[in-house]
């Protein structure tokens, strides 16, 4: 079974700058019916959805995606949090770290995007690989792929139907179910465990994903006053309780007067922590970064959010890297790992972001392949 936990509402304070809100054709509604039959109704504005809907949309097809969150992102979102005395903010990455590839077409991908802006390189590891982060925020990767797309935000799809040849999607609108649009097919790109609950119980999908394990972590952000030259862009401390230490002050387009950290916890600590405050949280990382740096720190601000979905430990394994079945009911995300020699053969060790595009784009394409050759018979 999925594992699944009570995610707790953690608050914070945001701006426009990360939550996506500034393009003209992406509608920010909780209900908002579509009055026009979708080619593809993608769910989830993640890498996975984002990239899929983008190849989709540019290939002509009429593209809705709908997103619960009030802006795009995923694991690529970014947060800006006020200090204590509300005079400062403090802003970095809460998710992924930064961007790598260990597939020719992602590294292609990677050019291409820096190219576009909308990502810059940070620094090569020492196998001489470019890692990247987005541009100004993680989360301007997502903003840029979303911004030729429809989506509607702050809109939770609570249930899919598949009546009379078409998918109906709903949402809850006081208490009452609610018809939110309507569709030929559907694109599930959200975690596992939620693609898992909106899957009709007929469909053979869902037994797939009962093999699927996630695991949560905790994430903090920290501000400090202490000068950390020393460190490197990440550092992977001997630690059972701090997974990667990163400096994202460190990299290209950020700014600040102090240090700021990005603290990941370990799987295992935090599973040992998951109903613990995030208050208490930051203090417990924070003595462990005492402990590791062998000094005092001087916090200016700090801020901790758990992830329930993070961390893919039993992912599926397909030579796609996406599920489609007849119905026209797709799965994709970063829980897939992609056995096709044209990208590489690459097997399990392939970075979240990186199986999240692939699974995005490899469903696309062949979708776009399959309409194309449907078309060239049909002149026949």
């Amino acid at each position: 079974m999925i594992q699944t936990t009570v995610l707790s509402v953690l608050r914070s304070i945001e701006s426009d700058e990360f939550m996506n809100m500034n393009h003209s054709n992406n509608i920010d509604s909780q209900s908002l019916l579509v009055d026009y039959l979708l080619d593809y109704a993608v769910i989830g504005a993640g890498v996975a959805g984002l990239t899929a809907a983008d190849q989709l949309n540019q290939s002509g097809h009429k593209i809705a995606v709908f997103e619960k969150a009030r802006g795009t992102g995923g694991r690529m979102s970014s947060k800006r949090v006020a200090s204590v005395d509300n005079d400062s903010f403090m802003a970095f990455d809460l998710g992924c770290i930064s961007i790598s590839a260990k597939s020719d077409l992602f590294a292609l991908e990677l050019e291409k995007l820096h190219q576009q802006g909308a990502i810059a390189p940070w620094f090569k590891d020492d196998k001489s690989n470019n890692h990247y982060v987005g541009m100004p925020r993680n989360s301007g990767l997502t903003r840029h792929l979303s911004k030729d797309v429809e989506c509607y935000f702050s809109t939770r799809i609570t249930a899919i139907e598949y009546i009379e040849g078409l998918w109906h999607l709903y949402t809850v609108e006081s208490g009452a179910k609610t018809l939110l649009a309507k569709a030929n097919n559907v694109i599930l790109a959200t975690p596992p465990a939620q693609a898992y609950d909106l899957l009709p119980s007929n469909t053979q999908l869902k037994g797939v994903l009962e093999g699927v394990e996630v695991d949560p972590q905790w994430v903090m952000g920290i501000e400090l006053d202490n000068v950390l030259s020393a460190l490197p862009a990440i550092y992977y401390p001997d630690s059972d309780v701090i997974y990667s230490i990163s400096q994202e002050s460190s990299k290209p387009g950020r700014s600040s007067d102090n240090s700021v950290l990005q603290i990941q916890a370990t799987p295992t600590w935090t599973n040992k922590h998951l109903e613990v405050t995030s208050d208490q949280v930051s203090e417990l990382l924070i003595t462990e970064l005492e402990r590791i740096f062998e000094q005092a720190l001087h916090v200016k601000n700090s801020y901790s959010h758990r992830w329930l979905y993070s961390i893919i430990s039993k992912p599926v394994q397909t030579k796609d890297g996406f599920l489609w079945d007849e119905t026209g009911l797709g799965l994709i995300g970063d829980y897939f790992i992609s056995g096709d020699v044209n990208v590489g053969s690459i097997g399990s060790n392939v970075p979240g972001i990186e199986s999240a595009w692939l699974s995005g784009r490899q469903l696309a394409d062949s979708l776009i392949i399959k309409i194309r050759n449907n078309r060239l018979v049909a002149k026949d």
